[in-house]
């Protein structure tokens, strides 16, 4: 390649106009290809990108849509031989293109790369697991989810079941054997989804800690957590239905539940924790309560005839 990595980066933003910039800062002096959606923000976001970033390229959507569309449409927008699924909320000191490119090419039938993700203040963060299978909510439910699941951390590459879409570089090649996201995920387990199909067809996905992004986590929703573990939950049952049987479905949510109300029961004084897990182990049976689809749903209907 005479010109750089051939990598598109999508990042998707709504409201988080001072991590986005940021970000950008962070990629700035890269030979990449940068994309932004702006997810309809109402922070001033786009205009800041187009003051600051005049080299970055802008959607500017006026309607609010999931995760997986987003960034299918950037997907659909770009060339690139490899899409880095980014989030808005990351940063990097070294984003290591050329080594994760240099990676892939060396490395065909590796789709999905996901780096070492860390928190602000150095700590690692769990970046990659197990497929959420029947037998996967079995050993979640006997360890209370401490071991066999996840498969980030160390300092080797290998070989996982899927790694987390904060910050996650995709075959373009790959996805135009096995189709984008499944837009009918809104957000949360569209990314497992995609890495499951990718799986079925024969392809890897590897983690990769010779690349490490902080992860700043966007607390656009942070103020309406049922919302947000509803929604969560809804995209891991649509996961389930996908890809296990209707007996398959039931088990995996039995396990699961319950490791969730063993966990409410261990630190019942934590009332906050115990809250939060109680509501896990009644969505992992069952969600009933409005997610993050009807907020947006809503803000599209009030703005529809702007």
């Amino acid at each position: 390649m005479s010109s750089g990595p051939d990598v598109s980066v999508s990042l998707v933003n709504t409201n988080s106009r001072e991590l986005l910039l940021a970000c950008l800062e962070s990629l700035q002096g890269i030979d990449v290809e940068i994309v932004v959606l702006d997810n309809a923000s109402e922070d001033g976001s786009a205009a800041a990108v187009r003051e600051r970033f005049p080299g970055v390229s802008l959607i500017e959507q006026q309607h609010r849509a999931g995760f997986g569309a987003n960034h299918n449409t950037v997907i659909r927008a770009t060339t690139g031989r490899f899409v880095f699924v980014l989030n808005e909320d990351t940063t990097s000191e070294d984003w290591g293109f050329e080594r994760m490119v240099a990676h892939l090419d060396a490395n065909p039938r590796v789709a999905a790369l996901g780096p070492r993700l860390v928190y602000p203040d150095g700590r690692p963060q769990a970046s990659a697991w197990r497929f959420p299978s029947p037998t996967t909510a079995a050993l979640g439910l006997l360890t209370l989810g401490r071991a066999g699941i996840v498969q980030s951390g160390g300092s080797e590459t290998r070989d996982v079941d899927w790694a987390m879409a904060a910050a996650l570089v995709v075959r373009r090649e790959a996805l135009d054997e096995v189709g984008l996201f499944d837009e009918e995920f809104f957000i949360y387990s569209e990314e497992t989804d995609l890495l499951r199909r990718l799986r079925s067809a024969g392809w890897r996905t590897q983690y990769f800690p010779q690349v490490t992004v902080v992860h700043h986590e966007s607390q656009f929703s942070a103020g309406i957590p049922e919302r947000r573990i509803n929604e969560m939950w809804r995209g891991r049952h649509r996961y389930w239905r996908k890809h296990h049987s209707a007996l398959g479905v039931g088990v995996a949510a039995l396990f699961t539940g319950g490791q969730y109300a063993a966990r409410a029961v261990l630190r019942a004084r934590d009332h906050d924790f115990a809250g939060r897990m109680r509501l896990h182990a009644r969505d992992a049976i069952r969600v009933r309560g409005p997610g993050l689809r009807e907020l947006a749903d809503d803000w599209n209907r009030e703005h529809s005839g702007l």
